[in-house]
């Protein structure tokens, strides 16, 4: 017997007030995360300088860590705009992806690896567990 750890997939019933809530959320963290690219910005003016200074080594390595860096800040804003519209969009009773957790299962020889695996979904409306689905391999 061995307890392993797997991927249960969290989604949100759509209602007007977790609408409310996921369209807060979301706008807060576009804010968060322009306010964070702006100062990140000013930072790699003063990082190029320096790198700039030292050689023209490190200030190749200094722009392609930028440029990953500024790639990353990117499609996390694009991310969450997308997860914005889609609050903003889907008619009431839809289901909305909202995160991943883990959830420990316990294996055991003999056990059906594809239904342990299969996934199962936690459903919360307003702020509450409305619904726990155990999929099995059938449904994948």
């Amino acid at each position: 017997m061995l307890t392993i750890f797997r991927s249960v997939q969290v989604k949100i019933i759509m209602t007007e007030a977790s609408r409310a809530v996921l369209v807060e959320k979301y706008a807060k963290q576009i804010r968060q995360h322009r306010d964070g690219w702006e100062q990140w910005q000013f930072q790699t003016k003063k990082i190029l300088a320096d790198a700039k200074k030292k050689s023209a080594d490190t200030y190749a390595l200094a722009q392609e860590k930028i440029a990953r860096e500024e790639k990353q800040r990117k499609e996390k804003i694009e991310i969450l705009q997308f997860q914005l519209k889609q609050a903003e969009n889907l008619p009431e009773g839809s289901e909305m992806d909202y995160q991943t957790v883990q959830s420990p299962v316990t294996v055991q020889i003999g056990d059906v690896w594809d239904e342990i695996i299969a996934g199962t979904e936690i459903l919360i409306k307003d702020g509450q567990v409305h619904e726990i689905r155990q999929r099995t391999s059938d449904q994948r």
